[in-house]
């Protein structure tokens, strides 16, 4: 009698934890950019402690006019007049090599690199061995130009830091404040709009949830077979990103789901899915 008591409790709690499914979200390539957020945001706190930064040091004013009261003392290097003093001699204006190295510069051009970045990896697919192979290719180019320039006595560099040394963007705090602020907005919506379209995978059946009004379609989960891959290396990086194929008998064409985040716990939770049994024993009076 105690055995049973101790099953028949046990059952609905099980029966709860079996009924609970896998939920695979497909998200757009548009997430990728939250790293160019992140910088903007850092960017942003670096412009906010640089005030009066936002302009170019390699072009400065040719003469500043000052009022002051007229019992104050001119300032040393000033001609007064009247109650304005203008000032004579303009602060010599820098190099670009000591442009390009003001801190202004080197924020500005931190958060284009990332955004290009971000760019790169949402409109360009990596596989595995193409990025391997991309990599080597820069490192082969790069010790070529090094070993040329060594034998025949050559500043390659020169024409790079020539190039560099005419690069000046900057932008204030609050561009870079707006920016962080529209994209995570942005990333706002489409995490409360998945919810549109997700599949929902069950011991039993898989479910496809789409639309407004939640349409829904069932498939079967009997002899259903599943691959995951990984067609981009950096997405899979960033996010753990992947796809997702599910082969289901009897249909003809396999449930493809693109962009799947942390594909490696949806393939260990859709394992564990698969592999549970659910055998349900009866006595006689219950199988009449």
């Amino acid at each position: 009698m105690s055995t049973d008591a101790k099953s028949s409790t046990s059952n609905p709690r099980s029966s709860k934890k079996r009924e609970k499914g896998v939920k695979i979200f497909m998200w757009p390539k548009l997430i990728y950019i939250y790293p160019s957020a992140i910088v903007s945001l850092i960017c942003a706190l670096g412009m906010y402690w640089l005030p009066h930064k936002t302009y170019d040091p390699s072009k400065p004013e040719v003469g500043v006019v000052q009022t002051v009261p007229a019992t104050g003392q001119p300032q040393a290097g000033a001609v007064e007049s009247g109650e304005t003093v203008v000032v004579e001699s303009a602060p010599q204006a820098p190099t670009r090599r000591q442009r390009f190295n003001t801190p202004q510069n080197l924020l500005g051009v931190l958060f284009l690199g990332v955004l290009a970045f971000n760019m790169v990896v949402m409109a360009l697919d990596f596989p595995r061995f193409e990025l391997i192979g991309i990599i080597l290719a820069i490192l082969f180019t790069t010790f070529f130009l090094l070993w040329l320039g060594s034998y025949f006595d050559l500043d390659l560099l020169r024409p790079l830091d020539a190039a560099l040394a005419n690069v000046y963007v900057f932008a204030n705090a609050g561009f870079y404040f707006m920016y962080s602020l529209v994209v995570f907005a942005v990333l706002g919506i489409v995490y409360l709009t998945r919810w549109l379209d997700y599949w929902e995978i069950l011991p039993n059946e898989i479910l496809h949830h789409h639309g407004p009004m939640s349409d829904l379609e069932r498939y079967p989960t009997l002899n259903l077979k599943f691959d995951k891959e990984i067609p981009d290396v950096l997405e899979f990086l960033m996010l753990g990103a992947g796809r997702l194929v599910l082969r289901i008998p009897n249909v003809d064409k396999a449930l493809v789901m693109e962009n799947v985040l942390f594909i490696n716990s949806k393939e260990e939770a859709l394992k564990r899915l698969m592999s549970r049994l659910n055998v349900r024993i009866t006595n006689e009076n219950e199988g009449g």
